[in-house]
């Protein structure tokens, strides 16, 4: 079965888990408060991402040009897998190219840090906005409903799934529970429920993946750790599980779920006492396409 994904690796990781799907086409940092934005045009090989990946590098070209959407909605695929998980970041404001936006990442700025020392960009003005404080009820419920609306040009309901965000709130090493403190992304997560919320308003009869039991980290994650996104295998083989189960129609949940618990059992105390490998961050991870 095709699948296309719009969203982050919170989606797409669940993925190396089967063997029973395709990825057709697969966008991240692609946020909905840029994405129908006035595109500020750069050329491929001017896209420069942190670690410098074709891929990485490419979703950039996407994010700056606005082609995400549209390379989604022109490739087929039997389902497609949304997350609002890119939507936490913050964005750019392009002062002197009115209208244009471009996402708040490392990715993003490493991209901008290289074509401003172009002499046609030198003169750029980007200005930061904070989209929990400063995107209004009104412009968010027009930004979801019009994303709803071009997603519908293109699938059924039931072939949409929606993975709801469940960011773990604390992490296990050396056998003690630590708490995440301050962390950035989980002060997004209400904000992200909130977009969750409309764009079930908005398209009520698609497929939600959620689960019952909450995230348990990985620490040393190949994206980097402790990270309250980045999971260990056990749950994502039991999220995947049931996201085979939603997309097969299938009615064993309690099952799934059951048996998770025993896995978990089974394997708590192996990661409980796993020692955090300081040398292995976001930065120095590599991605796969």
């Amino acid at each position: 079965m095709n699948i296309n994904i719009f969203g982050s690796c919170y989606s797409r990781e669940l993925f190396n888990y089967s063997d029973k799907y395709k990825i057709n086409c697969y966008v991240l940092q692609q946020s909905l408060f840029t994405l129908f934005a006035k595109p500020l045009p750069i050329k491929l090989e001017e896209a420069r991402s942190v670690d410098n990946t074709n891929f990485m590098n490419r979703m950039m070209y996407y994010e700056f040009n606005k082609l995400g959407l549209s390379s989604i909605l022109q490739t087929d695929s039997d389902k497609i897998i949304i997350d609002f998980a890119d939507c936490r970041y913050d964005i750019y404001q392009i002062e002197n190219t009115p209208g244009a936006k471009i996402i708040y990442t490392h990715d993003a700025r490493a991209t901008f840090d290289n074509i401003m020392l172009k002499e046609k960009y030198s003169n750029l003005q980007r200005k930061y906005v904070n989209v929990v404080d400063e995107i209004s009820n009104k412009e968010l419920n027009e930004i979801v409903k019009r994303f709803c609306n071009e997603l519908l040009k293109k699938y059924k309901p039931e072939d949409i799934i929606l993975n709801k965000m469940k960011m773990a709130k604390f992490y296990y090493e050396k056998n003690q529970k630590i708490k995440f403190v301050n962390n950035f992304h989980l002060s997004r997560e209400s904000f992200i429920k909130k977009i969750e919320k409309l764009f079930l308003k908005y398209i009520p009869d698609c497929k939600v993946l959620e689960t019952r039991f909450f995230p348990i980290v990985n620490i040393n994650h190949r994206f980097g750790g402790p990270h309250p996104m980045h999971f260990e295998d056990v749950y994502y083989n039991y999220k995947m599980n049931l996201l085979d189960s939603l997309i097969n129609n299938l009615q064993n949940k309690d099952e799934i779920e059951q048996n998770y618990k025993k896995k978990l059992n089974d394997f708590i105390n192996d990661i409980k006492s796993k020692e955090h490998l300081k040398t292995l961050d976001c930065k120095s991870a590599k991605r796969v396409d």
